[in-house]
């Protein structure tokens, strides 16, 4: 008979058990500080690689937030744990790092602790190595000989079976069952050696923070979205997957790895789109059930009061560098990459500096995004003062570089053609004077630019979910976002009525009928056309809603937090996650069975 049980260890593999690199660190933070998460977690285990030939202070190895208990590379065990981790760094030819790490969720309303397992795997055992990659092969039809020239693919291969029997190791019978999440495609060779070994004490959930073989077509292709999601609904409903359509994909190692999800106990993805997306993948997926499990929301407290002392901070930076104190205040937090449509702000800005004009009013947009990482605080201050950096730039590290160079063209040629709204581009990760330069107001830091803006961009072309762009909800800011984006299903599904503070942008549905090869045929203009006309709806709906009275700012503030309410992480578990553990949570021995 089964047994039920009602707490897990919950073992994530992620490549962000130590560094917060982007979303999946954000959503570890998340599930860590829910009141939800921590009455169904027993254990929480992150794990992940690491490397011993980093120059790093042993107790720096979890991160400034890390309490190191056992490190073979550090001769450090302070916990007895050597006699259980030694066997399996021996049979593997590993280095085991093992300790504490505690989470904050960002506005300081939550905390959390996980206990954090890294690996080396640069010098793993070769045969057992091999051996695995055959099992792979005979069981999965995984060829891991086609991708293990690939770091990314190789090292997470390494990694699954030292993770898996250090996680027999670490682990009692009382806590189990485990429930292992692969975090993307890192964690699948993990989830397949648990799957190899079939014991019912491990299941395994494949959580799709993305499909990156969707992602590699939208953002390849010329017509983006617009072509990506009319080729996917055409084709669905006539039964046909993504190789039918775009021909074979297993060249891309992602696309292997992602392909067999199947293969797991659950998958939760999340977005309505990412689901679609695995859906196309084969047809395996049409047999298996895929929850969505949408990101939460960080709700960061903000009265009338607060929003316009932090408004006041970014109106006077903002005359520091435009030489106006700008009464629309809009944002942009991002990466720099194709996916983020960066250029389709322009694009509503353009539109939207016309009706500003007309009102006599004027604007700002602060893109803030790096392909350098961090700038020093002392390179800051440095082109702040040689040449008005971030209004100006040049180009060469530690300013411009990569696909920043391109942007900053982009928004030195809409600056010159327009007047009531200027762009600024930030390439720096954070805010504060050390990020952003000496003439930010000293108190001014990142959780007072979200509660400064009017306006937060996210219009996408690829957005499995996409946290940043509603993070400013609460404060009452109106987000814009496209109808690809993950969130844009959890607004739909939280909010009876439509919202004043979220703006859906629809660049996809506005195609005629074609067929699939005249879709695929769809070129740049083509998208151009469709483009021009959506910026320009959108530049139309902000400037009715934007706030120009306090009592609208107020009236902003109270209806964003009470949706965002709706939208917080321990919703999240409590709707999405816990479902999902509740029917792949039965224990179908009638023992545990001890590691």
């Amino acid at each position: 008979m089964p047994i039920h049980t009602d707490t897990f260890t919950f073992a994530h593999v992620t490549h962000e058990a130590v560094e917060h690199i982007g979303g999946i660190g954000t959503v570890l933070t998340g599930l860590m500080t829910s009141k939800a998460y921590q009455q169904k977690a027993r254990r929480s285990i992150v794990i992940g690689p690491t490397s011993a030939h980093l120059a790093v202070e042993a107790e720096g190895r979890l991160g400034p937030h890390g309490d190191v208990v056992y490190s073979s590379i550090d001769n450090i065990d302070r916990a007895n744990l050597g006699t259980r981790l030694r066997p399996v760094e021996s049979s593997f030819n590993v280095h085991l790092v093992y300790g504490t790490r505690r989470y904050q969720d960002p506005n300081g309303q939550g905390e959390g602790e996980a206990e954090i397992l890294l690996i080396d795997v640069f010098s793993v055992n070769p045969d057992r190595l091999n051996l695995f990659k055959a099992r792979l092969w005979e069981r999965f039809g995984l060829d891991s000989m086609r991708y293990e020239s690939l770091w990314d693919f190789e090292e997470y291969v390494r990694l699954a079976e030292p993770a898996y029997y250090a996680l027999r190791a670490l682990l009692q019978e009382q806590d189990l069952p485990c429930i292992v999440f692969s975090h993307e495609f890192m964690g699948m060779p993990t989830a397949l050696a648990c799957i190899l070994d079939g014991t019912p004490d491990y299941r395994t959930v494949f959580h799709a923070h993305e499909c990156a073989t969707a992602r590699r077509l939208v953002e390849d292709h010329e017509g983006h979205d617009l072509m990506f999601y009319n080729v996917l609904d055409s084709a669905r409903e006539a039964n046909l997957y993504v190789e039918d359509v775009f021909g074979q994909q297993s060249h891309l190692f992602r696309h292997a790895l992602i392909s067999r999800s199947y293969l797991c106990d659950a998958i939760i993805a999340v977005g309505d789109r990412t689901r679609d997306e695995l859906r196309f993948l084969n047809e395996h997926f049409d047999q298996h059930p895929i929850e969505l499990v949408y990101n939460g929301l960080p709700v960061n407290p903000t009265d009338l009061e607060s929003k316009l002392c932090s408004r006041k901070m970014l109106q006077s930076y903002a005359r520091e560098l435009v030489g106006y104190e700008p009464e629309v205040l809009m944002t942009h937090v991002t990466r720099p990459v194709i996916s983020k449509g960066i250029w389709r702000d322009l694009q509503v800005c353009h539109h939207l500096d016309e009706e500003l004009a007309r009102q006599d009013r004027r604007g700002i947009l602060f893109i803030l995004t790096t392909g350098g990482g961090n700038r020093r605080a002392h390179d800051v201050f440095e082109m702040e003062r040689e040449y008005g950096w971030p209004r100006h730039h040049h180009e060469g590290y530690p300013d411009l570089v990569g696909p920043e160079i391109d942007l900053n063209t982009m928004i030195e040629i809409f600056n010159r053609e327009h007047q009531a709204i200027q762009v600024v581009l930030v390439n720096q990760f954070g805010w504060g004077r050390e990020r952003v330069g000496k003439r930010l107001d000293p108190d001014m830091n990142m959780a007072e630019l979200r509660r400064a803006t009017d306006v937060e961009f996210g219009i996408a072309t690829y957005e499995p979910f996409g946290i940043s762009p509603l993070e400013p909800l609460a404060a009452g800011a109106i987000c814009v976002i496209s109808t690809v984006c993950g969130c844009h299903g959890f607004v739909r599904q939280v909010s009876e009525q439509a919202t004043p503070n979220v703006i859906c942008a629809d660049f996809v549905s506005p195609v005629a009928s074609r067929s699939i090869e005249d879709l695929m045929a769809m070129t740049q203009a083509d998208r151009d056309r469709v483009e021009s006309k959506v910026s320009r709806g959108i530049a139309g709906e902000l400037a009715d809603r934007l706030p120009t009275t306090d009592r609208a700012r107020e009236v902003l503030i109270g209806s964003g937090q009470e949706l965002a309410s709706r939208m917080s992480w321990d919703q999240v578990v409590q709707a999405g996650l816990l479902p999902m553990l509740e029917r792949i949570g039965e224990i179908n021995s009638p023992t545990l069975t001890a590691s």
